[in-house]
C-alpha cells in the first residue's frame, strides 16, 4: 500500500518503477526507462538498438520526509547508420547530471525562503557545493529598466564592499538587480551598458538623498524625474527633533531622565497613531521642558500632513515652500539645517509630492535581505547572495 502510494508520488513518465524500499532513515527506489525507437542527435536515423545499460544513481525531492534515491536504469542506444552510441533526452534528469531536475526545482523554492543553504543540503542528503554551485546560474542580470526605478544601498557586506545597491521596479515592486558598490564608478560603469532607448524608458528615478544618485540620474536618465524618496527626507526633520531631544535630556536632573528616555517613541511618531492614553504625558514633555523641542515637533508633524494631505500637488508643493523659508528663520538651529538639506533637494522632494512613488516596497525588501543574512551568517560570495536576493518572495 505504502509503495503505491511511493509510485503515486513519484509520477514518471517512461520510466517503469521496479522496486522501492522504504527504509527507516532513507528511500531507495529502483526504476529503468521504457524501451522505445529513439532519433539519432547526430544524423537522426530512427532506432531500436541497444548499446548497453548503466545504473545511475540519482538524488530525488524527499518522500515521506525521507532523502530519496532512485537508482535508473537508463538505456544506451547505437545507431545503425553513423555507429554512434547514445542516452535520449529525458525529463527526469538533465545531461551530465546527478540530480532529478525537479530536485533542482525542489532546491530553487527552498532557496526563496529565509532558509540556509547548509540546512537545505542537510534536510535532502547532498553536498551543500552543489547548492553553491547553482546559485551562479539563478543570477540573472537585467536586460531592460523599468519605467519607474527604485535605487537604494544597503549594508549586504558581501564582497570587497560594505554597502550593496538594489534595484527595483517602482510598479511590479520587483528586485531587478543588485549592484556590487554604491560608489559613483560603480554605478556609472553599470548603466552604460544600456542603450540609449533603455535608459529613456525610466521616467522617475525615486532614490534617497545622495548626490551621486542625482549625478547619475542628469548623466544616464535625462528623460526621467528624480523623486526623493518620504521616508528619507522626512528623516532629516526626525534627526532636528532627535537631536534636540537628546540635548534636553542630557540636562534633565538624574531623576527625571530615566522617565524622559521612553518618550523619544512618543516623538517620533504621528501624532494621529499616538494612543490616547499617552497624550497627556505628550503634551506635558512638549509644554514644560523645552521651547525648541515644542517647536521642532511642530514642523515634524507639518512636514507629515503635507505628505498625507488630500491637496492639490500645487498646494502641497506651496505648503512644501512656506515650511522650508519659515525653519531657514527659525530660532531653533536644528531646523535650520534641515531646512537648507530641504531648499538644496527642493527639485526632488516636490516631485514626490506629485507622484505616488517611493522606495517603501524596498524597505520591505530591506528587512528580508537582514532576515536572510542572519539566517545564512553573511555571504561573502556576491554572485551568490544576489541570486539570494533575487529569489526572494
Amino acid at each position: 500500500m505504502q509503495n503505491n502510494c511511493i509510485k503515486n508520488l513519484l509520477n514518471f513518465k517512461e520510466v517503469v518503477i521496479k522496486n522501492i524500499k522504504n527504509l527507516k532513515d532513507s528511500v531507495e527506489v529502483y526504476a529503468e526507462f521504457l524501451i522505445s525507437e529513439q532519433t539519432c542527435p547526430c544524423c537522426s536515423t530512427k532506432t531500436s538498438k541497444i548499446h548497453d545499460h548503466y545504473v545511475q544513481p540519482i538524488k530525488d525531492i524527499p518522500i515521506h520526509l525521507k532523502p530519496t534515491t532512485i537508482y535508473l536504469r537508463k538505456t544506451r542506444y547505437e545507431c545503425p547508420s553513423c555507429g554512434k552510441s547514445f542516452y535520449p533526452s529525458n525529463e527526469v534528469i538533465a545531461r551530465y547530471n546527478r540530480k532529478s531536475t525537479r530536485l533542482v526545482d525542489y532546491i530553487v523554492d527552498q532557496l526563496r525562503k529565509n532558509i540556509s543553504a547548509s540546512n537545505i543540503a542537510k534536510s535532502l542528503n547532498i553536498d551543500s557545493n552543489f547548492i553553491s554551485k547553482l546559485l551562479p546560474y539563478l543570477s540573472v542580470s537585467t536586460s531592460s529598466l523599468p519605467r519607474v526605478l527604485c535605487i537604494y544601498e544597503f549594508k549586504g557586506n558581501s564582497g570587497k564592499y560594505k554597502y550593496q545597491v538594489a534595484l527595483l521596479d517602482g510598479e511590479s515592486h520587483k528586485v531587478i538587480d543588485i549592484i556590487e558598490c554604491r560608489h559613483k564608478h560603480f554605478l556609472c560603469d553599470y548603466f552604460k551598458k544600456f542603450p540609449k532607448e533603455q535608459l529613456d524608458n525610466v521616467k522617475f528615478l525615486v532614490s534617497d538623498l545622495w548626490e551621486p544618485y542625482k549625478d547619475i540620474c542628469i548623466t544616464y536618465f535625462r528623460k526621467a524625474k528624480i523623486v526623493a524618496d518620504h521616508f528619507h527626507w522626512v528623516r532629516y526633520a526626525c534627526n532636528a527633533l532627535d537631536k534636540i531631544w537628546i540635548d534636553v535630556k542630557s540636562n534633565l536632573p538624574k531623576s527625571e531622565r530615566k522617565y524622559f528616555k521612553h518618550s523619544r517613541g512618543l516623538l517620533l511618531s504621528r501624532r494621529c497613531k499616538i494612543k490616547e492614553t499617552k497624550y497627556d504625558e505628550l503634551e506635558f514633555m512638549l509644554n514644560n521642558y523645552s521651547e525648541d523641542l515644542r517647536i521642532a515637533y511642530r514642523e515634524k508633524e507639518d512636514i507629515l500632513d503635507i505628505i498625507h494631505s488630500t491637496e492639490s500637488p500645487e498646494n502641497k508643493k506651496k505648503l512644501f515652500s512656506e515650511l522650508v523659508k519659515r525653519n531657514l528663520e527659525s530660532p531653533v538651529s536644528q531646523l535650520i539645517e534641515c531646512a537648507k538639506t530641504f531648499q538644496h533637494w527642493t527639485y526632488e522632494i516636490k516631485n514626490s509630492l506629485e507622484v505616488p512613488y517611493s522606495n517603501g516596497p524596498i524597505e520591505g525588501t530591506n528587512n528580508k535581505i537582514k532576515a536572510l543574512k542572519r539566517t545564512i551568517f553573511g555571504m561573502p560570495n556576491l554572485k551568490n547572495f544576489k541570486a539570494r536576493i533575487m529569489l526572494l518572495d
